[in-house]
């Protein structure tokens, strides 16, 4: 699992929800950095990740073994801070209107798994994300925002969780069957 493929995974599933009920119009669905945004932006909706944090919680999860001789696999376990940010062209009610689908999108799929994860990055069988709707304070909406130096724009605060980096392998201590003590001669007094 990967930072980037999450991304792509909630970008893909709000491109293909909001294209099925034929509500894309003229809209484009982009991953941005917050160095990307720019009062420049029309008829664009936005997943701006803005923090990256490790999950106290779940620190080094355990994966499962493809066999039992096979060695133990450990990953870091993430949770990711997203902005979703609809900038219109024509009018705000355009922008809150799309950015109400979107909202449903994500509140009706708040776990992806399995063929909603783009295919793009690599999975393992029991990966899946959840998606939450996070509550931001005003004032620390505005920090996000003055940190981005760019002009306010309406927006909602999601986490994603179980978003883990690729796996790594789990050195065991090799077993020994042998071993020698070594005495060193005492010292004169």
């Amino acid at each position: 699992m990967s930072i980037a493929g999450c991304s792509q995974s909630i970008k893909d599933l709000l491109e293909s929800r909001l294209r099925e009920g034929n509500n894309l119009g003229d809209y484009s669905i982009f991953v941005l950095s917050p160095r990307d945004v720019s009062s420049t932006l029309e008829n664009q909706i936005a997943l701006i990740l803005y923090r990256v944090e490790s999950d106290p919680n779940r620190r080094h999860a355990p994966l499962p073994q493809a066999n039992p001789m096979a060695p133990r696999r450990t990953a870091m376990v993430l949770e990711l801070r997203y902005l979703l940010v609809v900038w219109g062209k024509q009018s705000a009610l355009g922008e809150h209107v799309m950015l109400g689908q979107c909202m449903d999108i994500l509140d009706r799929n708040a776990v992806l798994a399995g063929p909603l994860l783009s295919d793009a990055y690599g999975w393992e069988s029991d990966d899946a994300l959840k998606i939450t709707l996070e509550p931001l304070a005003t004032d620390e909406l505005m920090r996000v925002w003055d940190a981005m130096n760019a002009d306010y724009q309406l927006s909602v605060g999601y986490v994603v969780r179980a978003v883990r980096l690729a796996p790594r392998i789990e050195q065991d201590a090799p077993m020994t069957n042998m071993r020698s003590l070594v005495f060193a001669e005492g010292r004169p007094e």
